[in-house]
């Protein structure tokens, strides 16, 4: 069994995995695939371990797709199987990531209620649309968070792409990912920190390399 760490599109010179073992460079017609030992049993060192691995491989690289912990194949054939249907759809990601890092946002508060917490159609007068269309901006709004517009608007000029998580955890309302171009991390942090939400708290880390902009590839 082979562990993933990065799809890349030219593999970094004398690249290694977390137990500082030399990665197998997997070619294809357009990228590149990094992988080595079999993944260890899950455990807060071995993720800490992946994820400087990674970290290290995209400094490296202009352009990184992060395997998330735990990825593996059989062998080099299997992962190829895999892959190469899917060639398209890497490259293109490859495109997106190609100078840029994740910023990470965790928005608490107090937000829209979830989906599955709203009252039945019936019940929610409004004064315009029908059912259809109250669930239709409850999927945008659950989707989008217009209550964020204002940040969105002060990153505007910085952002690349943004994805956004919903989460249903009491407090935390949501995590924001946003891909920015490599070298503008403190201009975001200003960003930031000058935008103010009414209601709204905040945190920011990164960069990262583009966890949240990699499709997932070999699944355990």
């Amino acid at each position: 069994m082979i562990g993933l760490y990065a799809i890349v599109r030219r593999a970094p010179r004398e690249a290694v995995g977390a137990r500082a073992e030399p990665l197998l460079e997997i070619g294809f017609e357009s990228f590149c695939v990094l992988a080595g030992d079999a993944p260890p049993a899950l455990s807060v060192d071995a993720l800490r371990a992946h994820e400087a691995a990674v970290r290290r491989i995209a400094e490296a690289c202009a352009a990184c797709l992060p395997a998330r912990f735990g990825a593996a194949a059989a062998d080099e054939e299997a992962l190829r199987r895999e892959l190469a249907p899917r060639a398209a759809e890497l490259l293109e990601a490859l495109q997106l990531v190609e100078g840029r890092e994740q910023m990470t946002l965790r928005v608490h508060g107090r937000g829209p209620a979830p989906l599955a917490d709203a009252p039945p159609f019936g019940l929610r007068p409004s004064p315009a649309g029908g059912p259809g269309t109250r669930y239709l901006e409850d999927r945008r709004r659950a989707r989008h968070l217009p209550e964020l517009d204002p940040l969105r608007t002060a990153l505007a000029s910085l952002t690349r792409a943004e994805r956004v998580e919903r989460h249903s955890e009491c407090g935390l309302l949501a995590s924001v990912y946003h891909l920015i171009d490599r070298g503008s991390a403190q201009a975001y942090l200003r960003a930031v920190d000058a935008t103010r939400l009414e209601g709204f708290r905040i945190l920011v880390s990164g960069p990262w390399p583009a966890w949240s902009f990699a499709p997932e590839v070999a699944q355990p």
